[in-house]
């Protein structure tokens, strides 16, 4: 069995993607990682959904001023959105909100991912199936 990777995620970002306000995450650095992820709510100890990461985008600054609602921010304005530029938005599509909430061990200095072992992985997924 493979293993699953998964995004810790701040509060109230966190929320805000599991209630589909939030689509882009953004992050100072590029990933290769497209697929299924698990989402973790930060400091918590838990997994809480999962969602696909579809793209990675590099943020320009008019796709920063464009696009912040569904980075969850407040309207930026155009110098605001400069201070994004160069940044990427992980594009995250088909958000699962889990029921009850999947316990992972949180390993030192995973700041960025995440991966779960084998029965974690196995938990997520049961529970994502079982919370669609």
């Amino acid at each position: 069995m493979n293993t699953l990777s998964a995004i810790p995620i701040k509060e109230p970002f966190i929320d805000m993607i599991l209630d589909g306000e939030k689509t882009w995450e953004i992050r100072t650095k590029f990933t290769k990682k497209i697929g299924l992820v698990g989402l973790i709510r930060s400091k918590s100890g838990t997994v809480v959904g999962t969602a696909t990461l579809s793209e990675v985008i590099q943020l320009t600054q008019e796709l920063a001023y464009e696009n912040t609602a569904i980075m969850g921010f407040r309207p930026l304005s155009w110098e605001e959105a400069k201070s994004l530029e160069g940044q990427y938005a992980w594009v995250l599509k088909n958000v699962v909100k889990f029921k009850t909430p999947v316990p992972y061990q949180h390993h030192i200095g995973a700041v960025t991912w995440v991966t779960l072992d084998e029965a974690t992985t196995k938990n997520v997924l049961i529970e994502e199936k079982q919370s669609q």
